[in-house]
C-alpha cells in the first residue's frame, strides 16, 4: 500500500482502494484514509520547512503526533470532529487546511 501516491482527495482514495483490492490487496477506504493523511501531512512539513527531519505517527486516540529529529513530541494535531477519517470524508480540502494552520502553531522555524 505504501508504494502509492498521497491521495489528494477522497475520491482517489476510493480509486486506491479500487486498485490495491483489485492486486490482491485487502485494504479499506478508512486503512487509506489514515495512510494518506500521516504521509500527507508529513509532506506538508517537508515542502514547509524545506525538508525536516520531523515524523508523524497515530497515537492511541487516533490523534496525529509530530516528533522531532530527537524523537521527542513536539505536539499533536487533533481531529475537528469525531475523527480524521470522517473529517476528510466530509471535507478533504479542509483536513489539509487544518493541517497547515495547525503546523504554524506548533512548529516555527
Amino acid at each position: 500500500m505504501d508504494n502509492m501516491e498521497v491521495a489528494d482527495d477522497y475520491q482517489e482514495v476510493k480509486d486506491q482502494v479500487a486498485i490495491l483490492n483489485a492486486r490482491g490487496e485487502a485494504v479499506t477506504e478508512d486503512q487509506v484514509v489514515e495512510r494518506t493523511l500521516r504521509r500527507g501531512l508529513e509532506q506538508i512539513m517537508e515542502y514547509r520547512m524545506d525538508n525536516t527531519y520531523y515524523s508523524v505517527k497515530w497515537n492511541d486516540q487516533k490523534e496525529l503526533d509530530i516528533y522531532d529529529m530527537y524523537s521527542d513530541l513536539v505536539g499533536t494535531i487533533k481531529p475537528k470532529g469525531e475523527n480524521f477519517v470522517d473529517d476528510f470524508k466530509k471535507n478533504d480540502q479542509g483536513v489539509w487546511d487544518y493541517f497547515n494552520d495547525e503546523l504554524k502553531t506548533l512548529i516555527t522555524r
